[in-house]
């Protein structure tokens, strides 16, 4: 696959533009600056200047797959990288109808309200770009790593982590996991944690089992039902969501309406007059 990879130049986006390589992918690569495209070039990958905190849609355009293993250098950024332009990205994919998309977020993304200062911000960052990847129709996989460490790869992981172990993972293995993942259609739409283990990268994720897709939806029948049978499952109402005052719903009202107040018949008064 032609494989646009967001934060190439990063210590874990370095690594997976490597594994990528290794595999016989082609790589398109986001950097920031000159130098970092001429280092990427002299690997092999094809390296375009580009900003996440701008446009980057046009990146998409003529590749199989998008990675997001980018990361804000100051916590002022998180918003802008982390959150608002993994989500660019993720929708340029969708746009450009990849076959793939790998978000690298971290464990405790889900609930990003247990933690404060920094990495309460940066799980906030993480949530909200997952937030916006699952409402697009398309074969994405958010990956939960640990901790990342400079630790040697093992190239073994834990994708059901137990309570009390440390949750850190080798920046190598991360590395395999993400390009792993983007082989592996059975992980679409899923959220994965990926930590440091002892069963092999392919084997951990194969051991995923897939994701049900959700039942379709029931096409009208048309069949008409009495008011009464429709309502009948509604649920009842909560007194205490009816305020005190309320007017209650007999209440006396003026008619209203386009022109006078209709003549009411009396007794068998003809209503109609003149008609025959």
């Amino acid at each position: 696959m032609k494989v646009l990879l967001a934060g190439a130049h990063g210590r874990l986006g370095s690594r997976v533009l490597a594994a990528l390589l290794d595999r016989g992918h082609a790589v398109r690569a986001l950097v920031r600056t000159d130098g970092q495209a001429d280092a990427l070039r002299a690997l092999g990958a094809e390296a375009v200047l580009a900003d996440l905190r701008g446009d980057v849609e046009w990146a998409a355009d003529g590749c199989d797959a998008a990675v997001f293993a980018a990361g804000a250098r100051h916590r002022a950024d998180l918003g802008a990288v982390d959150a608002a332009g993994a989500a660019k990205l993720a929708e340029a994919a969708f746009r450009y109808e990849h076959e793939r998309f790998v978000l690298c977020s971290v464990i405790g993304a889900d609930h990003p309200e247990r933690r404060d200062g920094g990495v309460g911000e940066f799980l906030a960052a993480k949530h909200h770009a997952e937030r916006r990847l699952a409402a697009l129709d398309m074969p994405w996989v958010a990956l939960r790593f640990g901790r990342l460490t400079e630790a040697p790869g093992t190239g073994r992981i834990e994708t059901a982590p137990a309570a009390g172990v440390p949750l850190t993972l080798s920046r190598d293995d991360a590395a395999i996991a993400v390009v792993e993942a983007l082989a592996r259609g059975h992980l679409a739409q899923q959220a994965v944690a990926v930590v440091d283990g002892d069963r092999r990268v392919r084997d951990a994720l194969d051991a995923i089992e897939p994701r049900p897709l959700p039942p379709p939806e029931e096409p009208p029948t048309g069949v008409r039902v009495p008011l009464g049978a429709a309502q009948a499952d509604y649920p009842r109402l909560d007194p205490a969501m009816l305020a005190p005052d309320a007017a209650p719903l007999d209440a006396d009202v003026e008619w209203e309406g386009d022109g006078p107040v209709p003549r009411q018949p009396v007794g068998n008064e003809d209503p109609a007059p003149g008609i025959p």
